[in-house]
């Protein structure tokens, strides 16, 4: 990421929930829109800022970060890559049963994963 990427991404982490419009970010910065419009589309693929639209009259977009609250949650809620959905042993496992996810190992290491998202 160059320096005018990366001082895009802090004007728009500073603006918090509110986010920025293109135009406020270029106008913060002293440049022309279009300089940025390549910056902002490539950060919109990278998965690191988001563009939502204003208001239902308006077709101005504005820019907000996706780190916000709730995305920071969706470590474990999204279930994603957990060992139940493709173990053999589903259908016997429970509280109290040979098989439990108390004792699984792979429900083990994917917490453990799972805690570092």
């Amino acid at each position: 990421m160059n320096d005018l990427a990366k001082e895009v991404l802090n004007i728009i982490r500073t603006a918090g929930g509110k986010g920025l419009l293109i135009e406020e970010i270029a106008s913060e910065l002293g440049i022309d829109s279009q300089v940025i419009k390549p910056i902002i589309e490539q950060m919109m693929s990278e998965g690191l800022i988001k563009m939502q639209k204003q208001d239902q009259e308006d077709s101005r977009y504005f820019m907000k970060d996706t780190t916000d609250a709730e995305s920071a949650r969706s470590s474990l809620s999204d279930l994603n890559g957990c060992p139940c959905f493709h173990c053999l042993k589903i259908s016997k496992c429970g509280i109290r049963q040979p098989d439990s996810p108390v004792a699984c190992k792979e429900m083990e290491i994917w917490l453990v994963s799972s805690e570092d998202l």
